[in-house]
C-alpha cells in the first residue's frame, strides 16, 4: 500500500468517525462536504440521490445516517476530490507527512464544530485586522498555531514549506514571530494558502508582510493575547460557544 493510499484510508476513518460520534451528524457531514468544496447537487448526483436528501441530512430533518450511508458519503467525497485533482486529500497528506506536533512546532490545532467566517473568528479572539478587511466573509474550518522560531530551527526547507501547504481554508497563527516577513514569504511559495493569517505578539508588522498579504488576498491580523498559553485557552474556548 502506498503512503498516499494509507493517508487516504486514515482520512476516511477520521471523517466517518467524526460523523458517527457527533451529536449533530448532519452538521458534521455539511462541514466535511464544504471542506471538500463539493456542492450538494454534485454530491447527490454521484450518490444517485436527490439534492434534497443531502439537505435533509445536513439540516437534521432526516434521521441520523447509518454506517453504510456514512461510508458511501465519505467515499464519494474522496472520489470526487480525486477527480478534481486530489487537492483536499493532498493537503492532508502534507500535514500527516511531517511530525510537527512531536517537535512542538504545531502548538495547537483544532477544527470548529461548524465553519465560521474569518470576521467572526477575529472578533471573538479580539484580533486586530491589518489587511484584507473585505475578504473576511470567507469561511474557515479550524486553526493551527505554529511556533515559527522552532520550525526554522528544527525543519528542513521542504518540511517547513509542507507545513504551510497543509492549512488551506484554515487560520494559520504564527507565534514567536519578529515582523511576519519570513512566514509570509514562505506562504507565497506554496500553491495552497491559508484563508487567514494571524501574527501573535508582533509589535510592528513588516511592510513587506502586509504587501504580500494583499497580493495573495489573505487577510492578515495580529493578536495581543499575551503568552501563547493564554491564546490557546481562548481558542479552545470558542469550540463550545
Amino acid at each position: 500500500m502506498s503512503y498516499q493510499s494509507s493517508v487516504r484510508e486514515r482520512l476516511a476513518r477520521r471523517i466517518a468517525g467524526e460523523i458517527a460520534l457527533s451529536d449533530h451528524p448532519g452538521q458534521t457531514m455539511r462541514v466535511w462536504r464544504e471542506r471538500f468544496r463539493q456542492p450538494q447537487i454534485v454530491l447527490a448526483d454521484y450518490l444517485g440521490v436527490s439534492p434534497s436528501v443531502i439537505s435533509d441530512y445536513e439540516s437534521g430533518r432526516r434521521k441520523s445516517p447509518g454506517t453504510s450511508t456514512i461510508r458511501r458519503f465519505v467515499m464519494a467525497l474522496l472520489t470526487l476530490d480525486e477527480r478534481n485533482g486530489g487537492q483536499v486529500v493532498s493537503a492532508f497528506v502534507r500535514l500527516m507527512d511531517v511530525s510537527l506536533v512531536d517537535l512542538n512546532i504545531v502548538l495547537a490545532m483544532s477544527d470548529f464544530p461548524s465553519p465560521m467566517t474569518a470576521r467572526e473568528f477575529c472578533q471573538r479572539l479580539k484580533f486586530t485586522v491589518r489587511t484584507g478587511e473585505k475578504l473576511l466573509e470567507r469561511e474557515i474550518f479550524g486553526y493551527t498555531i505554529v511556533d515559527v522560531e522552532r520550525a526554522v530551527k528544527e525543519l528542513n526547507s521542504d518540511a517547513f514549506l509542507k507545513l504551510f501547504g497543509a492549512t488551506t481554508e484554515r487560520c494559520l497563527i504564527f507565534t514567536n514571530v519578529n515582523t511576519g516577513r519570513a512566514p509570509m514569504i514562505s506562504i507565497k511559495s506554496q500553491e495552497f494558502k491559508p484563508s487567514l493569517v494571524v501574527l501573535h505578539g508582533v509589535a510592528e508588522v513588516d511592510r513587506l508582510a502586509m504587501e504580500l498579504s494583499e497580493q495573495m488576498r489573505i487577510p492578515l491580523a495580529t493578536s495581543k493575547a499575551g503568552p501563547v498559553e493564554s491564546l490557546i485557552r481562548e481558542l479552545r474556548g470558542i469550540k463550545s460557544t
